[in-house]
């Protein structure tokens, strides 16, 4: 699904893949991708996560915007005011704050190389974890039954997990196995948060603007695009489980 919108302001939301590269996977489209945005600043340079140089906050506060969503750019472009920007000034770098949970619902059945024939979204329980939802939720990923239908999709909570992980092989993750993330190389974002053993609910991303932008008297016009073909991944956990994960979905912005 793609949705093109037209707004005064860039609102930027750069997002992470994450994978356990050692098994098989496979990329499907999104009927959900929820995405709880923090803060979002523009900086006149950085050199990373903890750089912003002159930062001005353009939003700040939690807000929810489904990006598979019809209004999706809606959502997005009525976060922050440009107005906050002084004159003149030329900004080089976008430094965003997301919370480390997204709520993700299957658009189709993923079909990863080996057994999990039908892996959709499901919902999350506390009986999953090995512990419960709230402790293990940077600490462990749950795997959920394959060969599921898509009629009985439904929204479930997928986390960035931290650097080292324990991945539940079972429905009680009573069997498991130690998995990692690489955060190191991002995609899209200049720099981005690394989670080592972390607590921390936010994951923050600069990113290096295209162009740099002086601000004007008058405000740009914004045509924000997301993409959510393939934002959603699954990987065979064993012949019976798979595991989800959220994929970086194509976001495009365009200053005119």
């Amino acid at each position: 699904m793609r949705n093109l919108f037209k707004y005064l302001i860039v609102i930027k939301l750069i997002f992470i893949s994450y994978i356990a590269t050692s098994y098989a996977n496979v990329t499907g489209a999104a009927a959900k991708y929820e995405v709880t945005m923090r803060k979002v600043e523009m900086c006149t340079g950085s050199t990373g996560i903890t750089n912003c140089d002159n930062a001005v906050v353009l939003g700040t506060g939690d807000k929810a915007v489904d990006i598979a969503a019809v209004d999706a750019g809606a959502a997005a472009g009525s976060y922050g005011d440009p107005a906050l920007l002084p004159l003149g000034e030329t900004y080089t770098h976008m430094r965003v704050t997301i919370d480390r949970k997204f709520v993700i619902k299957s658009g189709e059945q993923l079909d990863p190389s080996g057994a999990a024939s039908g892996c959709v979204t499901q919902a999350v329980t506390d009986s999953m974890y090995d512990t419960d939802e709230a402790t293990d939720k940077y600490t462990h990923k749950v795997s959920v039954t394959d060969d599921t239908a898509l009629s009985s999709a439904a929204d479930m909570n997928v986390y960035l997990e931290n650097d080292s992980y324990t991945l539940c092989a079972n429905a009680d993750c009573s069997g498991t196995s130690s998995q990692t993330n690489d955060y190191s190389s991002p995609s899209y974002a200049t720099y981005q948060s690394t989670h080592d053993s972390d607590t921390s609910d936010d994951h923050v991303m600069v990113y290096k603007l295209t162009n740099p932008y002086t601000v004007t008297l008058i405000p740009p016009v914004i045509d924000i695009s997301f993409g959510t073909q393939d934002a959603v991944g699954a990987y065979t956990v064993s012949a019976t489980r798979c595991a989800i994960y959220g994929v970086e979905p194509v976001v495009t912005i365009t200053v005119k």
